[in-house]
């Protein structure tokens, strides 16, 4: 089954790694969200995706600088502008960026999540915080980085924690799925961009090698239906309304 993933939750339709855009991203369909955290200047996991608060807040600022009370002053959703035409109820301004065990203690059953690493000193505190809730057991959590010594640094302290590779753009593929298969990471996320029009011989490549093949950032219907057609574990998406009405369409061909 070729799941969907929320990509900082529903993006498109509330601020990007806020409560409201998760839960919106579960509403939609999503299979499973996913996050970026960075560690505050107390040892907390702050879920933001950039290193400072300058784009997504009211506020200026390094997250490792700041302590997690402070950066919860900032308004999350300050400079989020959502279309006029999406229907739903106003969900800008009034967000607060959420920490990741308050996530994590949030999380519905039966859906995924996957936390990508933005700064290496943040590996030991996530591994803390998916040991202390239920998803470090059972299969729904998997932890994410581009940075290779952050995946590995999970591995060796919880060799139980599935973890998957990020590829930057234009990075090779098949070196990558080596790599991870050596280094026992379950997953390999390329950018959708190197799949190419015909994903069929690199799929076959990686199940060859026991890996799952995820890829970032699919947001057209028509090459989400193909990539579910051709098995691909799964995508991030912005719009994951889209990519369930699209996959379920198809009858989930790929499933």
């Amino acid at each position: 089954m070729t799941i969907v993933v929320a990509h900082r939750g529903f993006s498109a339709q509330a601020p990007e790694n806020t409560m409201e855009a998760f839960r919106l991203g579960v509403d939609a369909g999503a299979d499973a969200i996913e996050l970026d955290v960075h560690l505050s200047a107390d040892g907390q996991l702050a879920v933001i995706h950039d290193e400072t608060l300058d784009r997504t807040t009211d506020r200026t600022g390094s997250v490792v600088s700041l302590a997690m009370d402070d950066i919860r002053e900032a308004d999350a959703g300050a400079t989020f502008a959502r279309p006029d035409d999406s229907g739903l109820p106003f969900a800008g301004k009034g967000h607060r960026v959420p920490t990741l065990p308050e996530v994590l203690t949030w999380l519905p059953d039966g859906i995924g999540l996957a936390v990508e690493i933005k700064a290496r000193a943040a590996a030991d505190a996530v591994v803390e915080a998916v040991n202390a809730h239920r998803v470090r057991s059972d299969g729904r959590l998997v932890v994410i980085s581009f940075d290779e010594a952050t995946i590995e640094r999970v591995r060796e302290l919880d060799g139980e924690i599935k973890t998957g590779y990020l590829l930057v753009p234009t990075q090779p593929i098949g070196p990558a799925l080596v790599w991870a298969t050596e280094h026992g990471h379950a997953a390999v996320l390329p950018w959708d961009g190197d799949l190419g029009a015909d994903p069929l011989s690199m799929l076959a490549q990686a199940q060859a090698y026991g890996r799952e093949i995820g890829c970032y950032v699919v947001n057209d219907p028509e090459r989400m239906q193909l990539l579910a057609a051709y098995g691909l574990w799964g995508f991030v998406t912005d719009v994951p309304d889209v990519a369930r009405h699209a996959l379920d369409t198809m009858g989930r061909a790929g499933a």
